[in-house]
């Protein structure tokens, strides 16, 4: 048999995951079959499971791939020269990302996984995997504390999970809203952590009050 090249298997992957993910946002986690999953990739059974032993592998691969998108963003915000534009960067980039069909797609599958993390141990370590990304965010919080960019008195963990909350929260009611303001959503969570970062008594830098979080461009 010859041997398929490096490009040709993660094609044959990803082929595989794009199905899965199509079947999982139609019919579910559960209601999907591995059988589902074969007749909307039109690849062959054996195909399929010579790269996945079936749906929680493809779970695991999934997440993987959304945790590595999620990682850039953050690696974004991280590297950035202060806060306030690291923030503005990571929300245009999710503004976009999440007016592209297939992200809401993925988004709805991720909906579904959190759900099954809660019975199901190996989906929770998965989605545990995601989840320690906050720890680069609240690092990320503690330091511009430092810098004098937000407020010491701040629980920098606490933001973090707030921040998380926003876009997991948002995540949710497009699901169920799809045609939600996606601009109008993100200019408000910007707006509202930009009060938290300014609060009374509290002096900016000059760059974090000079700093306007346009995030959300409008969309026709």
């Amino acid at each position: 048999m010859p041997k398929i090249s490096e490009e040709k298997r993660q094609a044959r992957q990803a082929q595989i995951l794009n199905a899965a993910t199509r079947c999982f946002a139609r019919d579910g986690f559960h209601r999907t079959s591995m059988e589902d999953i074969v007749r909307e990739s039109g690849l062959s059974p054996g195909a399929i499971y010579c790269y996945f032993r079936g749906k929680h592998d493809m779970v695991e691969a999934i997440s993987a791939e959304r945790h590595a998108r999620d990682q850039a963003l953050l690696a974004d915000l991280i590297s950035s020269p202060s806060l306030s534009e690291g923030m503005d960067q990571v929300a245009h980039a999710l503004s976009q990302m999440l007016q592209d069909p297939k992200e809401r797609q993925r988004r709805k599958v991720s909906i579904q996984f959190w759900a099954e993390s809660l019975h199901d141990a190996r989906i929770r370590k998965v989605a545990d995997r995601g989840m320690r990304q906050r720890d680069r965010l609240t690092a990320a919080l503690k330091n511009a504390q430092k810098k004098g960019e937000i407020p010491g008195s701040l629980d920098a963990d606490s933001v973090s999970r707030v921040m998380f909350a926003l876009l997991q929260g948002f995540i949710l009611q497009q699901a169920w809203e799809p045609g939600l303001d996606i601009p109008a959503y993100v200019t408000t969570a910007m707006a509202l952590l930009r009060s938290a970062f300014s609060q009374p008594g509290h002096n900016p830098s000059r760059r974090y009050r000079k700093t306007t979080l346009m995030a959300a461009p409008q969309v026709s």
